[in-house]
């Protein structure tokens, strides 16, 4: 079972149970177990909104004003490990390690201006943080790709689905890239 599968799994699971235990709780409990998430789950949010409007401003193509918040983000959750904790909740499916997934975006920002070197280097810093995450080696596929390096993107693009990134997703990704 690969991780994103896995993750869907939780949170399915983590709301059948809390759908059968609703009724099961009273009212005190349930708004007990209300007060106390509410604030967790909002301050998960306001750590990640640095990572979260760097990935808007990428699909805007606001490269540089990309890089600055993902710098921010990162300087942020490596300061204090409770922030590092929080944002782990909330960074993705793919992976619990949020300064590997600002390593990717920001891999993916520089692959955007065509640097690719540095790409590379912050693709392969997101590995290093968390070598089952499957997109930044998605993303060296697409590199690999853009290299015209048919056996390393090969190679990363296995990697990548074994990891549970979609084979059809990937393949329509490479291509997009290769039109432009």
């Amino acid at each position: 079972m690969t991780r994103p599968t896995r993750n869907r799994l939780v949170v399915v699971m983590f709301v059948i149970a809390a759908f059968f235990a609703a009724p099961r709780l009273g009212n005190v409990a349930l708004w007990g177990a209300t007060v106390l998430a509410t604030p967790v789950v909002v301050l998960a949010l306001w750590v990640t909104w640095p990572f979260h409007r760097a990935r808007a401003l990428l699909r805007k193509q606001q490269y540089e004003p990309a890089a600055t918040e993902l710098a921010a983000f990162e300087s942020s959750i490596t300061q204090t490990g409770w922030k590092r904790l929080l944002a782990a909740m909330a960074v993705g499916l793919y992976t619990s390690n949020a300064l590997a997934a600002a390593r990717n975006t920001l891999g993916a920002v520089r692959l955007e201006q065509a640097r690719l070197e540095d790409a590379e280097t912050h693709f392969k810093a997101a590995l290093a943080h968390d070598a089952g995450y499957a997109v930044p080696w998605g993303n060296l596929a697409v590199l690999a790709a853009m290299r015209g390096d048919a056996g390393a993107a090969e190679e990363a693009r296995t990697r990548a689905a074994s990891l549970g990134f979609k084979p059809k997703v990937l393949a329509a990704i490479i291509k997009d890239k290769l039109a432009r």
